[in-house]
């Protein structure tokens, strides 16, 4: 049985969380219960204590078939003589900010960086909470209800936008609003977001990161540009280029938005020679604009030569037979290790196992540089129009193998092209390099991160199975597609305890993995349905360490092929169930 203290925290918890119409999802209140001190498995985990709360709460699911929870008008529990009414906290606790929606980055005392702090930044001052609470009380607070047509409504159960404008202005005496939106109409409002009419104009087009805004201040000596003030420089309205950079297409017809490629600004800044300087924003694969770019005419020329080049991760080639040569001849000057698979070949591209391993290599070295701010990742020369980075691979002498090029800019992004393996000392000298040791990249701080822990426990929880079994079923081999969900529930909880058995026996048999989308390492752990090592696994099992809790999460099975080239970015596999002269 709960007691009351753990009881009153929970629904506290439950209040803290909620949004605006009082409910709140589980697995955020489970999150926060835990970072709270409260662990709910100490009393039988979430399906055994929240209907212990019955009396208290109201237990549903959202459009998602998530479970949700929700505090009883006049909810309370008594202590002694004592009664806390948690409903009546949680209307205060609603005043102001909160009352308009769920807000994601509250100031609290373990986060960072809070609304407040985007806030202050735009507004070159000090906003409080307070004094946004008080406003929006007021009487002179009023907002706008926008539907999925971007119209004005003035029903809000019929917006999916709700923005209001606040009483003061930014430091280019632009209005600033807060917005807070939802996907769908039968989900939560959500935020908050802050922006201003100076910089709106600009940011539908694509995101202005402080690089763009680092570069555009080297191109043209005015320190006082920043990501607020940029559009105070913009003297055009937009102008949509096709891919060859003109504005009408053969037949005379003015490219749109829809068919442009680059969406351009002209300014009134100059570069130093004097040149004027222009703005765009380049649309990408998905057919977003993205940016910001900056230069003059003959560097927007260049971004035309550039778009038209074969992309492989942040290397740039003139084409596909550019891109398969150089790989080809960095496998033989590497030593000796499978590049391909043996049991399928890609038609497309020589060596793919190495591909894939330069592209994520080279973009971990970006993440180190760019966002950890560490040295030595990647290095530039002088003139800052080359850089050389280490592959963390060896030549065939056992030396580093390392690799220089030429730095492009597409679409606000930093590409290498031009690459010449194996540079030596002089030429990269010639080249303007000080420092010509560039370090490999960091996937882990300490071995521990890498290695599988018997005693740790695998959270085998309903959610993680049902997205597994149900939702990755064509991942099964096909024998065992027609099994009903228990029957593979039981062959994987055998597997499961089968690798735990070979991995007491063998630390290396769960081989580490790095995860590049949020740069995380995970484990993969075999599995075997039939429990014999002696054949190929029939698929990996992607298990994500909790080092506080001393836990696993599966979170899903991937096919071997796949996993094999996010294992090798951290060392060469030397497991025989994971090899790519096997991997059929």
């Amino acid at each position: 049985m709960l007691e009351n203290e753990i009881k009153e925290q929970i629904l506290r918890i439950i209040a803290e969380t909620s949004v605006h119409d009082g409910w709140a999802k589980q697995a955020v209140v489970c999150l926060q219960c835990q970072k709270q001190g409260v662990n709910l498995k100490e009393f039988g985990g979430a399906k055994i204590v929240f209907p212990q709360l019955s009396d208290y709460i109201e237990i549903s699911s959202d459009s998602d078939g998530l479970p949700i929870l929700k505090l009883k008008k006049n909810s309370f529990i008594k202590e002694g003589s004592t009664a806390t009414n948690v409903q009546s906290e949680t209307e205060e606790q609603k005043k102001g900010l909160c009352r308009l929606g769920y807000v994601y980055n509250l100031p609290r005392k373990d986060k960072k960086y809070s609304c407040l702090d985007a806030l202050s930044k735009l507004a070159n001052r000090n906003v409080t909470l307070q004094e946004i609470n008080t406003f929006i009380e007021s009487d002179d607070f009023k907002i706008n209800y926008f539907d999925f047509d971007k119209n004005i409504t003035s029903n809000e159960d019929e917006a999916v936008v709700k923005r209001f404008v606040l009483p003061f202005k930014d430091k280019c005496d632009g209005d600033i609003y807060g917005e807070f939106s939802r996907k769908n109409l039968n989900a939560n409002f959500v935020g908050i977001f802050w922006y201003s009419t100076s910089i709106i104009n600009l940011q539908k087009y694509g995101t202005i990161s402080q690089h763009s805004i680092d570069d555009l201040r080297n191109i043209s000596p005015n320190e006082h540009i920043t990501e607020s003030n940029i559009f105070k420089y913009v003297i055009s309205d937009v102008e949509y280029l096709n891919g060859a950079g003109y504005a009408k297409f053969e037949d005379g017809t003015i490219v749109s938005k829809e068919f442009g490629k680059f969406a351009r600004f002209k300014t009134n800044l100059k570069t130093k020679s004097g040149a004027q300087v222009f703005i765009w924003f380049t649309k990408n694969v998905k057919g977003f604009y993205e940016g910001l770019n900056c230069g003059d005419e003959n560097i927007f020329k260049q971004a035309l030569s550039d778009r038209q080049s074969f992309f492989s991760g942040r290397m740039s080639f003139e084409s596909i037979e550019a891109c398969n040569n150089f790989f080809k001849e960095l496998a033989k000057d590497s030593m000796s290790e499978p590049w391909e698979y043996k049991n399928r070949k890609d038609n497309n591209f020589a060596c793919p196992i190495l591909k894939s391993y330069l592209e994520y290599e080279l973009e971990r070295l970006f993440y180190e540089y760019e966002e950890l701010h560490k040295e030595n990742k990647i290095i530039f020369n002088e003139a800052k129009d080359k850089v050389l980075f280490n592959t963390n691979l060896l030549d065939k002498f056992a030396h580093d193998l390392t690799i220089v090029g030429d730095i492009v800019v597409v679409g606000g992004k930093k590409y290498i092209t031009n690459l010449q393996k194996n540079p030596t000392l002089r030429k990269l000298r010639q080249l303007g390099f000080i420092n010509t040791d560039p370090l490999p990249p960091e996937f882990f701080n300490d071995i521990n991160e890498i290695v599988f822990h018997c005693e740790w426990d695998i959270d085998r929880n309903l959610e993680r199975y049902t997205h597994i079994i149900e939702q990755r079923l064509e991942r099964f081999p096909d024998k065992y597609k027609a099994l009903d969900s228990s029957a593979l529930s039981n062959k994987l909880d055998n597997a499961i305890e089968f690798a735990q058995k070979i991995a007491q026996r063998n630390y290396k048999f769960i081989v580490p993995m790095y995860y590049p989308k949020f740069h995380r390492i995970q484990l993969l752990m075999p599995i075997y349905l039939e429990n014999s090592s002696t054949c190929q696994p029939d698929f990996a099992l992607v298990l994500t360490p909790y080092p506080d809790d001393k836990l696993y999460s599966p979170e899903t099975i991937l096919g071997l092929e796949e996993v094999y080239q996010d294992a090798r970015l951290i060392a060469k596999p030397d497991e025989s169930w994971l090899n790519p002269e096997i991997i059929k």
